[in-house]
C-alpha cells in the first residue's frame, strides 16, 4: 500500500458517537465511500457506508442528531424490522438466520 493510501486508511475512521453529518463530511473530505467505526473503547466495531447514511436520512433520521452507532443498526428503533432479543440477521447468500450478539 502506498504511503498516501495508508494515511487515508488511518484517517478513514470515526467514533460511534459521531453524527451522520460528521460521517458524511469525513467521507467527502477523504474521498471514500465507507468509514471504519471505533467503539468507546477505541476498538473496531463496524463499518458505515454512504448507503447506510443515505438510507437512515431517507427514513427520516436527522443527520445532525442520529449517531453512527444508531445507523449501524439495520432498522431504526421501534421499526417493525428492528432487531429484538439480541438481534437476528438473515444471510443474503444462504438465506439462513443467524444470531447477532
Amino acid at each position: 500500500m502506498a504511503s498516501t493510501e495508508t494515511a487515508i486508511a488511518d484517517r478513514a475512521c470515526i467514533g460511534e458517537g459521531q453524527t451522520l453529518r460528521q460521517a458524511g463530511h469525513l467521507m467527502r473530505e477523504l474521498g471514500v465511500g465507507e468509514l471504519r467505526v471505533r467503539g468507546e473503547d477505541g476498538e473496531f466495531c463496524g463499518v458505515i457506508s454512504e448507503d447506510m447514511v443515505v438510507k437512515r436520512i431517507a427514513a427520516g433520521g436527522d443527520p445532525k442528531t442520529v449517531t453512527v452507532a444508531e445507523a449501524l443498526r439495520r432498522s431504526p428503533p421501534g421499526h417493525p424490522q428492528a432487531p429484538r432479543h439480541g438481534g437476528m440477521r438473515r444471510s443474503a447468500s444462504t438465506r439462513r438466520v443467524v444470531s447477532v450478539p
